[in-house]
């Protein structure tokens, strides 16, 4: 194969410069690159690039060489006019203003994040400030509170170390909530729903807590069965009717379930605190209330009973 054979074939391919969406800087970086790799020659350099730019851009540098031709221009004459043109040099106030003002973003990673800041400045002109100006903004600018913590209790902390730890705390706090993710279902731990436990009642059963609706102890000794003591929900005593010194049902004492129980007022056996004569003025019990107010008496209470 001969020298201009293997001229021929170049090594990659620029493609045409899109005007309005493509970086200038960086469609001159990738041509000067290419330039180097494919051995082209400086006095190459102008007609190449009025070959590969395309109809477009050539036709806006035209205009904007008038009345020379583009040809007439060196490389670094046209791509000089075309960067004023196209990319104008901000002011430096404004784009510090927008790095200083830049944050990490929720869906953004910390290396995504950098590569925003590390971008940005290259119109900020920070000069040998760029390395602290860089790190300041990365650890300012963190969603992670717990990271920046640990950033703040480093010494002589430069961008190169921020960078990272930074980096390796994200990635430990994603691996954390990955395992906690998959643990937690397949380890079949769920919520356990809390039962209290209930006293018990005479003839050794224990009471149960089912809902509102589930049959319970109460007043004028009640029970889950129709045992005796009571059993069954009885109607309210009528006036004058006994009442049972224990509980205050319309029953003798002696046959009350609740003549066991010990008063947790007085500590004596024999009736139920709404019973005791120490709380006769402030627990005054009607007959006709007895059977109604299911809130004086539950499975709820602390009085205990003497087997």
């Amino acid at each position: 194969m001969g020298e201009a054979a293997a001229r021929t074939m170049a090594v990659g391919k620029i493609p045409e410069f899109k005007i309005g969406t493509d970086n200038w800087r960086l469609y001159i970086d990738r041509l000067e690159q290419y330039f180097l790799v494919n051995e082209i020659e400086t006095t190459l350099y102008v007609p190449t690039l009025i070959t590969v730019m395309g109809a477009e851009c050539y036709e806006l540098l035209v205009n904007l060489c008038t009345p020379d031709k583009p040809s007439t221009k060196t490389f670094a004459q046209v791509t000089s006019i075309l960067e004023k043109h196209l990319q104008p040099k901000p002011s430096i106030l404004a784009e510090r203003f927008k790095f200083r003002h830049r944050k990490q973003s929720a869906n953004e990673s910390i290396s995504e994040y950098v590569a925003v800041l590390k971008r940005m400045s290259k119109d900020c002109d920070f000069g040998t400030w760029l390395e602290d100006s860089l790190r300041d903004q990365l650890v300012c600018g963190l969603q992670s509170e717990t990271i920046r913590q640990r950033l703040f209790t480093e010494e002589s902390l430069d961008f190169a170390k921020a960078y990272k730890l930074a980096v390796s705390m994200e990635a430990a706090e994603k691996d954390s909530a990955l395992v906690e993710g998959r643990t937690g279902p397949a380890s079949g731990a769920g919520t356990v729903e809390c039962q209290a436990m209930t006293p018990r009642w005479a003839g050794g059963q224990a009471g149960q807590r089912a809902g509102r609706g589930a049959p319970r102890a109460g007043r004028g000794g009640r029970a889950g069965g129709g045992g005796g003591g009571g059993g069954g929900r009885g109607k309210a005593p009528a006036r004058g009717a006994q009442r049972c010194a224990a509980c205050g049902g319309a029953h003798d004492k002696a046959g009350c379930q609740f003549a066991r129980y010990v008063c947790r007022v007085c500590n004596r056996q024999g009736h139920l605190k709404r019973m005791c004569p120490n709380m006769a003025e402030q627990y005054e019990v009607h007959a006709n209330t007895v059977m109604k107010d299911d809130n004086m008496f539950s499975e709820d209470s602390d009085e205990f009973q003497i087997l």
